[in-house]
């Protein structure tokens, strides 16, 4: 994030723009605190690149979300919007996933015309709709660091003979799921889009999936088990190191396909 702060403050103001960073998203713009928000210049993010996390920070509050025993259901939004307003703030560069670029989409259209929007698709999801082969920003980075810790978990896993349940993110995505799940070797890896559309994923359909793995004989494996649920990611189990394989089900696929519905 704070290369996106960075480099879209410094190409504004070498454009003649005025910069404002809005601390916390939209939370102090929706309750009307606009002190939250602070100048910024190229000095204050010329370093920021090499740092993790956001210098404006972050929170879950959104605009959209209604309140309809309200006199104005969408008081939210409106009160943002003249926020933004009372900043003098007519083109708004927004930072996030899935989420953040529907309230930025709204507010653009409750704007009318008189605020400009620049969403930048950040999240680890990797579930916003980008051209062919093109991930959002944040995903390489946890894919990457998930196979690490995953790799780590499967040397603990020999040594201790144990089976090892590890959860990623993703909401309703697998992506970043099976992208841990084939760098890492897994040997299973369970994700939400192979299952029905519609149906919640119940705890022993789950174990229906995984008794097989863990019932091979083979001890000295690690799993690796992605949330499972409505809104889940994926589960998996990672590669086992035995000499011996472990016996899969027929039907299944290999580790790097995941799991097929049909099992």
């Amino acid at each position: 994030m704070n290369s996106v702060i960075s480099a879209a403050t410094i190409e504004a103001r070498n454009s003649g723009w005025d910069v404002v960073g809005i601390m916390d998203g939209f939370e102090h713009l929706i309750a009307g605190r606009i002190e939250e928000a602070r100048p910024l210049s190229i000095t204050d993010v010329s370093r920021i690149h090499v740092q993790g996390g956001s210098i404006i920070r972050t929170s879950r509050a959104n605009p959209t979300v209604r309140d309809e025993g309200a006199p104005d259901p969408d008081w939210r939004l409106h009160a943002c919007l003249e926020s933004l307003r009372k900043l003098g703030i007519g083109a708004l560069v927004t930072i996030g996933g899935d989420d953040t670029a529907f309230s930025a989409s709204r507010l653009a259209g409750a704007a009318g015309g008189g605020l400009r929007v620049a969403h930048v698709p950040k999240t680890i999801d990797n579930d916003l709709p980008l051209p062919g082969g093109i991930p959002t920003f944040g995903f390489e980075t946890a894919r990457s660091e998930g196979t690490g810790l995953v790799s780590n978990l499967m040397t603990d896993a020999i040594t201790t003979r144990r089976w090892y349940l590890v959860v990623a993110m993703g909401r309703s995505a697998g992506h970043l799921a099976l992208g841990i799940g084939k760098a890492a070797g897994a040997t299973l890896t369970v994700i939400a889009e192979e299952f029905p559309r519609g149906e919640p994923i119940r705890l022993s359909r789950l174990a229906d999936v995984l008794r097989p793995q863990c019932s091979s004989g083979s001890r000295t494996a690690a799993r690796s088990a992605w949330r499972c649920s409505p809104r889940a990611s994926a589960c998996g189990c990672l590669r086992t190191s035995s000499p011996r394989p472990c016996r899969r089900p027929s039907g299944t696929s290999t580790a790097t396909s995941g799991w097929p519905s049909s099992s």
